[in-house]
């Protein structure tokens, strides 16, 4: 004969057969109130308060880093307190003392407090490693600077100028240089065959042998 129980997270009464009853110490009446009791039950996250907004919130400690010294409830909260204790470093150009969020900071050896100083340093020092391309041959130089001029000094990819890249553009190779035979060098070169790209253009049409549309 049925025996009627409590469902242990609704409270409603239910029934089940007395040997069910006898082997369970915890008894549901459907998967449903299961589900939210073990939820509840076994919920190993810990409380945190975040150290923007102060609201108490819940995350699992293994998702935590061990050097982790902040927690935020949202991105948004990380990202107001890292604009508000942005860290003091120096343009690398002009030494002018500058604020940087941390990470900026961890990912770039250099920071500048402006586009001109970005710009200045990079005349004054960035040169072109001819060395590295060394099969390029002698040629190469001149018809860069030739597609270059040809090019206005523009990503013809996204079209931004050599004054808003703060670089001068790559000179990519539409049909790829390694594709010619020795003898073809000047082929490779030819102006037909090159194109001027910013260094994300110049990855995104790495290998595809078409000329971008300038946008």
């Amino acid at each position: 004969m049925p025996v009627e129980v409590e469902c242990d997270f609704c409270g409603e009464t239910v029934s089940r057969p007395p040997s069910v009853v006898e082997r369970a110490e915890h008894h549901f009446c459907d998967k449903a109130c299961y589900g939210k009791w073990r939820s509840e039950q076994e919920d190993g996250r810990i409380v945190l308060q975040c150290d923007y907004c102060g609201t108490e919130y819940k995350r699992y400690e293994r998702t935590l880093k061990n050097d982790q010294t902040n927690t935020f409830c949202s991105n948004e909260c990380r990202g107001q307190w890292q604009i508000e204790n942005r860290l003091q470093t120096e343009c690398t150009y002009c030494g002018e003392s500058i604020k940087r969020i941390q990470s900026d900071i961890e990912s770039a050896d250099r920071h500048f407090c402006s586009r001109e100083c970005k710009w200045e340093w990079q005349q004054e020092t960035a040169t072109y490693d001819w060395e590295s391309t060394p099969n390029y041959g002698p040629l190469w130089k001149e018809r860069r600077e030739q597609v270059l001029e040809r090019d206005n000094r523009t990503c013809q990819g996204c079209g931004r100028s050599e004054d808003e890249l703060g670089y001068t553009p790559r000179v990519h190779h539409i049909r790829p240089f390694s594709e010619f035979d020795e003898d073809e060098i000047e082929a490779a070169h030819d102006p037909s065959n090159l194109v001027a790209l910013c260094e994300p253009c110049h990855t995104r049409w790495e290998g595809i042998p078409l000329r971008p549309k300038l946008i």
